[in-house]
């Protein structure tokens, strides 16, 4: 037991440095590169090595406890805004969830909206010039190169017209809606903890990891905001911002869409087992399966509430 508590300790102290400590440390050299270089002399780094200098001349940096607890203390505010970051990625996973409804999600649906419905009107438009080209028998090669980049930039925009504010709540939505329409489960939600507990532990370590990388995806998201703040000081923060929301963006859809696609492949593989363990009688099709599953579940929810309520 000794053993194992060391080992778990050991692991979460390198996951706590790694993921909030040092990427803290490199915000904080930012910020007090930031406030001396100012944004008049953004790359003077003469000013900034001229004042390192001064600062380790300092008397009271001299002795070995002021010096430790400086760094005690950089490494605590270190570890502050790595939770900041955590705590700002946390707010950007609930925002790939809206659902549009209220301002501003929904003016940013709305925009989404506008630019695919354009997208495949200039699609349809290149499809049917160049069907009229080959019915007059003229040459479409143009005509076919141009539908062919329409379809390009109707893809970049999404498979399908935008139903959520952003490209992963649409994905999202994409597997709530496959699941519902193949597997007859109308609320995965409420269906998912359990199907937590039949899913085979290959497959549950594969999900968690994916689930671990979408949450470090949204956590980049927060350490951009954090640089982009620094920009009000010294406007080279705002490229490194802008660097860290592209990177995090790319993340963020690459492993949002292998989450998804791990939750449709557990729901596909396994929902036949949380069935039986259900108890349930044998459905005549996987859909009618689903629903049984889901009215099973509702039912015991809603006991489970009457007699909470008593």
């Amino acid at each position: 037991m000794n053993t194992f508590l060391v080992e778990l300790a050991t692991r979460l102290m390198d996951r706590w440095l790694t993921a909030l400590v040092a990427p803290g440390l490199l915000w904080i050299a930012v910020l007090v590169s930031a406030t001396r270089l100012g944004q008049t002399t953004p790359f003077e780094l003469d000013r900034l090595s001229d004042w390192l200098v001064w600062l380790t001349r300092q008397p009271a940096l001299q002795t070995t406890a002021v010096a430790i607890l400086l760094a005690v203390t950089v490494v605590l505010a270190a570890g502050v805004v790595g939770l900041l970051a955590g705590a700002l990625g946390g707010l950007a996973e609930r925002w790939w969830g809206l659902l549009g409804v209220l301002p501003p999600a929904a003016w940013l649906l709305a925009a989404r909206r506008r630019r695919w419905d354009g997208a495949a009107r200039r699609l349809r438009g290149a499809i049917l010039q160049a069907a009229e080209l080959g019915a007059r028998g003229a040459d479409t090669a143009r005509a076919d190169a141009l539908a062919l980049r329409r379809q390009r930039q109707c893809d970049r925009l999404g498979p399908a017209r935008p139903v959520r504010p952003t490209r992963i709540g649409d994905r999202y939505a994409r597997t709530a809606e496959r699941v519902r329409r193949v597997n007859g489960l109308d609320d995965l939600a409420l269906v998912w903890p359990r199907l937590w507990t039949v899913l085979p532990d290959s497959l549950r370590t594969e999900i968690a990891a994916a689930r671990v990388g979408t949450g470090d995806a949204a956590r980049l998201f927060g350490w951009g905001t954090l640089y982009l703040a620094l920009s009000a000081c010294w406007w080279p923060a705002a490229l490194l911002g802008t660097a860290i929301f592209a990177v995090a963006t790319g993340r963020a859809r690459s492993t949002s869409e292998n989450l998804s696609a791990l939750i449709e492949t557990a729901v596909d593989l396994h929902s036949a087992d949380l069935s039986e363990r259900l108890g349930l009688p044998a459905a005549s099709s996987q859909v009618a399966a689903g629903q049984a599953i889901t009215d099973q579940l509702r039912g015991t929810s809603s006991r489970d509430d009457a007699r909470a309520s008593d």
